[in-house]
């Protein structure tokens, strides 16, 4: 044990009896009723916190899902790439124009 943690343990050790001094002055000097809004106040703010803490898990978690979802679908994307890539020059353009032949045209200019 170094004289840093023993200096350290002291001053934690100092603070809670501070603390603890400061509420027996606080009962005494203002009464119960004063004690008991403080720990209501305490308790509303540290159940304020809790859901705060929790709804950041959940968010997590779902930004968490999406982005391995995401990683996921340009994974496939890639690997579709490189075998699109691995036919012959030829044989790709002919792919190529036959994909984009097929594909519907979703933006029809006309009637806009």
């Amino acid at each position: 044990m170094s004289l840093d943690t023993i200096l350290a343990a002291g001053q934690a050790l100092a603070a809670v009896h501070t603390v603890v001094d400061q509420t027996i002055t606080a009962a005494l000097y203002y009464g119960p009723g004063v004690l008991v809004t403080a720990a209501a106040y305490t308790a509303w703010r540290t159940g304020q916190w809790t859901v705060r803490w929790y709804d950041q898990l959940v968010q997590d978690r779902a930004d968490r899902r999406a982005y391995t979802a995401r990683a996921f679908r340009l994974c496939r994307v890639a690997d579709s790439a490189d075998a699109v890539m691995t036919i012959p020059a030829d044989d790709l353009i002919t792919y190529l124009d036959n994909k984009l032949a097929a594909t519907p045209d979703l933006a029809p200019e006309e009637g806009r």
